[in-house]
Parts: structure tokens; sequence; C-alpha cells
């Protein structure tokens, strides 16, 4: 499906344009490796839980386990003036709280806005942006990435043959099919017309073509029924492995030219496919 398009024709909607959450995502994960590392010094010296900091632990329930926070003594405290720090510890878990609910329903708004509502993969914008984000880690840390170019090779027969309605139902059974049989941490998005990709994080590109074997043979098997006709779901896939240097158009070429190779050296009975 297009990049450019909600389902067979909608727009897409934009939340917050030109910026790259993957990227955010990216960083927000080199943010929290350096918080785990900073608490294992803290733990290592013996300072966990105790470097006075207001921002160490989940918030600030009782006055008295607190206030040492602030520099003030226990007993020079008066009943006015610890209220008035309870106060202000509660505003700030206020705060806090309603900080991550903005942040969540922020991060829901862009999710939304970077996936297909017909198909509920990513579109094809924020699928590159995946991919440019996987050539950067295979580049910076030798992580590994395999890709999958899948193709509904039926999608243009049941096009013509039956509307605009049947294609997006088979679209969809593909799609449903897709996300069932991929693995936690694997990503789809949609490309071109009728074709999807599936990024697989720490893949070699032998269990790769393996796991691509299943997922034809899942599509195949899925079936719907179009006024009295019934419908199959006929896919082919193409592979390879993500290298340093790559960007997203070559990953796909690569994989797409492996789809045709596959191709030609199958025994297609030249029929019409259903």
């Amino acid at each position: 499906m297009s990049d450019d398009r909600v389902g067979p024709s909608a727009p897409i909607v934009s939340v917050r344009p030109g910026r790259n959450r993957l990227a955010d995502e990216d960083r927000a994960l080199q943010a929290a490796k350096r918080q785990r590392q900073k608490k294992k010094q803290y733990d290592d010296h013996g300072m966990s839980g105790e470097d006075g900091g207001l921002g160490h632990g989940a918030g600030h329930s009782d006055i008295d386990d607190d206030v040492r926070v602030f520099g003030i003594p226990k007993d020079e405290l008066t009943d006015n003036v610890r209220q008035a720090i309870q106060l202000l510890l509660d505003e700030i878990n206020h705060l806090r709280g309603e900080l991550v609910r903005a942040k969540g329903h922020e991060a829901y708004l862009e999710d939304q806005a970077e996936k297909d509502r017909l198909l509920h993969v990513m579109r094809r914008r924020a699928f590159m942006a995946r991919l440019s984000l996987s050539v950067r880690r295979v580049e910076e840390e030798k992580a590994q990435f395999s890709f999958l170019y899948i193709q509904v090779k039926n999608a243009q027969f049941v096009r013509n043959g039956y509307g605009h309605g049947a294609f997006e139902n088979l679209m969809m059974q593909a799609a449903n099919a897709l996300r069932d049989g991929v693995e936690a941490g694997d990503v789809i998005g949609s490309l071109e017309n009728a074709d999807f990709g599936v990024l697989m994080p720490g893949t070699p590109l032998e269990i790769c073509e393996g796991k691509a074997a299943q997922l034809v043979a899942t599509m195949a098997a899925q079936s719907f029924s179009w006024q009295g006709q019934p419908l199959g779901v006929q896919v082919a896939f193409g592979s390879t492995l993500i290298s340093a240097g790559d960007n997203g158009e070559d990953i796909i070429v690569r994989a797409r030219d492996n789809l045709q190779a596959r191709a030609l050296v199958e025994d297609g009975d030249g029929s019409q496919p259903t």
C-alpha cells in the first residue's frame, strides 16, 4: 500500500512533521543504558538510594523519608514547613504523572500516524526510517538484520476480477497472517502496490528464509469468500542481509531481485492465479 494513503484512499495524518520518532527511541535506549551504568557505579560504591537527589526513585510518599533531600534536619522542622514541603512533593508527583500521560498519548498519536489503518502495519515512510536505523546499527554496533520482501502474487488478478473491495480483503488477510506469523521484535511495513517488507533483527539469513517459507505456507492457508467466490492468498518472497553502507532502496531492490531469481527456478504451471 502506498505510504501516502491510509487504506485505499484517505490521506496520511502527520503528527509533528519532520520528527523521526525512531531516532528518539534509539536515543532513549542509549540513555537507559547510561542510566543502568550509572546505577551500577552507585551500587558498587554503596551509594544506591543515598545520593540525596530528587529524581532518584519513583516518588515521595512520606515526608519523614524525604526531608533529608533538602538538607533540613527533622528535629528543626515546624509543622508549617513540613506541610509546605509535603505539598511541594505531592505537586512534583502530580506533574510527573501528567508528563507520563502526555508522553504516552503523544507516542500513541505518532504510532497511529505511522500505521496503515487498513492493514495495521507500518506505512512505507515509517518503515523506510526503520530500515535506515537498522543500517546504522549494523555499522555502529555490528548488529545483524535480515529483510524479507513479501509479494502478494494474485493481488492484481483479484482487483481486476472482483473489484477493489475484494482486493482490500485480500490484503487484510495477508497482513493478518504476517502479523500472526512473525516473532516479537520483527517489523512489518507496507511497500508499493501489494508488497510487504519484514525486518528481522538478530536473525541470520538462513533462519530468515526458513521463517519466510513458514510464512508463505501460513498465508497460502488463508482464504475468504467474496460474493460467493472463495479466494486465497498467493505469495512469494525474497530475502537479503542488511549490510553497512546500504540504504532502504538498496535493501528492497536486492530482496526483490532475490524474489525474481527464486521465481525463475520454481516450476510454474502457467495457470492464472485465483
